[in-house]
């Protein structure tokens, strides 16, 4: 009997045990399962800092280094592309983005900004004695050429230059505001360098093939991006025709777009009526290219074409393929027919529930910005991944209302699409309860519960329950043989 009892009782122990370990390894078990769609911790090595992710693994923001349409070539011969959204400051798609390349005569973009921060439009210009002795014989020039001490307005030069490549106007523009074209040459580095354009150097102010200068595609994205806030520059890239009135020695002179796909009067095949403006470039030594806003279906795009190969007809002139506004139609094309733009995380939105030591319950958490960021046509909120970073690699009783507890990441395929700071939407008081405190095992830096101690409680009850399973019957069995030994001495008695 006094075995039994204490059989029962060690049973007791051992069910008791039992009953507290499996659900704290259960508990342990189920905080190392990562859901499909959401990481609820940081990675095993150090987070980036917040801000910082969308540009070395995302596409939000114009340095972003994994464009959401992918690197692959689309475009035929182009060296070099970049398609920015500018609303969402989404880059979209990119190949071979910082690859360094001259750009032409796509340095106007930057000849005409500094004429615009340095000049009223109405100012007249006396044009330099030898104005033609300045520009190359082979560059192009206004079509009846400017005359030294020529009197012009700096609003007919800036449209001569941006729609025409007009290089004795630019010359002009540049002797007017600095003196010199090496002065004003310094100007331009200057303020590419102030948009943080490092991979740009011009070395004269046309942008011609006669010195060596190079940016890339998305530096000249960042030019465009600045240039098009200036409501005279991007009026000045979609004009079709302009006139410059008669001046005091020269008559009527009559402009056209060189941009072919903001006027069809010369070539068609190429007018796009999304196209709000931009600038184009061609000479065989350095390619053809092409810089272009465009708006449609709540996007407005720049798109940037460098490098690609212009062919001729056997007469040497006619083009068969422009190059430039071929991959430029391909490449706007892309962009608007297959993304669109959504709201992926919103102010009030909750996005996620983080444990909390010590706490009573679970912190719930919200974001309190609105992001926009353009998307495959096709997707659908549930094809967005988000993950989490806790603040302070773990949360811990009390916690405030509106305390920072998180940052999230929404993720589409392999690109970054948006960062956002997580806040509690209420407070966390600190657990009141007394008595013992069954601890689960510390996660560490990856979100992950120590599987050492997990392994070893969850040994440990498998032993108990198959002790306690030997125990048991062994007590049955011994039991069993005295009560057959019992009845057996009952049944010789009675026959004796």
């Amino acid at each position: 009997m006094k075995k039994m009892k204490h059989f029962s009782f060690l049973l007791c122990v051992m069910l008791l045990l039992q009953c507290v370990l499996l659900p704290v390894s259960a508990a342990q078990t189920e905080e190392t399962e990562p859901s499909q769609t959401t990481a609820s911790t940081q990675a095993s090595q150090e987070p980036a800092a917040f801000g910082t992710v969308c540009v070395q693994n995302g596409c939000r923001t114009i340095e972003g280094m994994v464009p959401l349409g992918g690197s692959d070539k689309r475009l035929e011969t182009a060296q070099s592309a970049f398609l920015y959204e500018v609303s969402t400051d989404t880059v979209v798609y990119s190949f071979n983005p910082d690859m360094k390349l001259h750009p032409g005569t796509l340095a106007k973009i930057v000849l005409g900004m500094v004429v615009l921060e340095n000049c009223e439009l109405d100012e007249v210009v006396t044009v330099t004695e030898g104005i033609q002795s300045y520009v190359p014989g082979t560059a192009t020039t206004v079509a009846e050429k400017l005359k030294s001490n020529e009197h012009i307005s700096v609003k007919d030069l800036l449209y001569a230059t941006l729609m025409m490549n007009a290089n004795d106007c630019a010359v002009a523009l540049a002797h007017h505001v600095a003196g010199t074209t090496d002065a004003f040459l310094t100007l331009m580095n200057s303020w590419v360098k102030r948009l943080g354009c490092v991979n740009t150097e011009f070395g004269n102010i046309s942008g011609l093939y006669t010195a060596q200068s190079y940016s890339t595609a998305r530096d000249m994205a960042k030019i465009m991006r600045e240039a098009m806030k200036n409501e005279t520059f991007q009026e000045i890239t979609k004009t079709r025709s302009y006139t410059i009135e008669a001046t005091d020695l020269a008559g009527e002179r009559k402009l056209s777009a060189q941009n072919y796909m903001v006027d069809d009067t010369n070539v068609p095949d190429f007018y796009d009526s999304r196209v709000t403006g931009g600038l184009q470039s061609y000479h065989e030594s350095v390619g053809a290219s092409i810089v272009c806003t465009a708006e449609s279906k709540g996007m407005t795009y720049i798109a940037v074409v460098l490098g690609a190969i212009r062919t001729f007809a056997a007469n040497g002139w006619q083009a068969i393929s422009y190059g430039n506004f071929n991959e430029m139609t391909d490449l706007l094309k892309f962009g608007f027919d297959n993304y669109k733009v959504n709201r992926i995380v919103y102010d009030g939105m909750t996005m996620g529930q983080f444990s909390v030591a010590g706490g009573e319950c679970n912190a719930v958490g919200q974001a309190v910005v609105n992001i926009d960021s353009v998307v495959p046509i096709n997707a659908q909120m549930n094809n967005l991944v988000t993950s989490f970073i806790v603040t302070n690699k773990g949360l811990t009783a009390p916690i405030e209302k509106g305390q920072l507890i998180a940052t999230a990441q929404v993720k589409y395929r392999d690109s970054v699409m948006a960062e956002a700071e997580i806040y509690a939407v209420s407070g966390v008081k600190a657990s009141s309860e007394t008595g013992v405190t069954i601890y689960s095992a510390v996660s560490d830096s990856s979100g992950k519960s120590s599987g050492i101690l997990s392994t070893i409680g969850t040994i440990f009850v498998v032993v108990i329950g198959l002790v306690a399973a030997y125990l048991a019957f062994n007590s049955f069995m011994r039991s069993r043989m005295r009560a057959i030994r019992r009845k057996r001495r009952s049944e010789r008695r009675r026959n004796r």
